[in-house]
């Protein structure tokens, strides 16, 4: 899944870039400093987070902008997976969110 991930997220477009980043951790910029200092919602350094869970767990990827951590249901193909975050993504940056 992390494998996936980083290779889905080079295939993306600057712009839904900023949304992943937006969706994971609340801003859609990344410090000046680098992912290296990336504070979560308490001020202290929160690293990029990638967390795999079961599909059991929740159907569609999963944000915790506290922590700047993303939970990544295991899909069982690349495709699926690419498909279900491009949606998660997009739909929280319009305004809805998916359960």
């Amino acid at each position: 899944t992390c494998q996936w991930f980083w290779e889905v997220v080079g295939e993306f477009d600057q712009e839904t870039k900023a949304r992943l980043l937006q969706f994971v951790t609340g801003t859609s910029g990344v410090p000046s400093r680098g992912f290296g200092v990336l504070q979560g919602n308490d001020g202290n350094v929160r690293k990029f987070t990638i967390h795999g869970v079961s599909v059991g767990t929740c159907l569609y990827p999963r944000a915790h902008t506290c922590f700047n951590r993303i939970d990544l249901p295991m899909y069982e193909t690349k495709e699926e997976f690419k498909e279900k975050l491009k949606l998660a993504v997009t739909m929280c940056a319009s305004g809805f969110d998916i359960e």
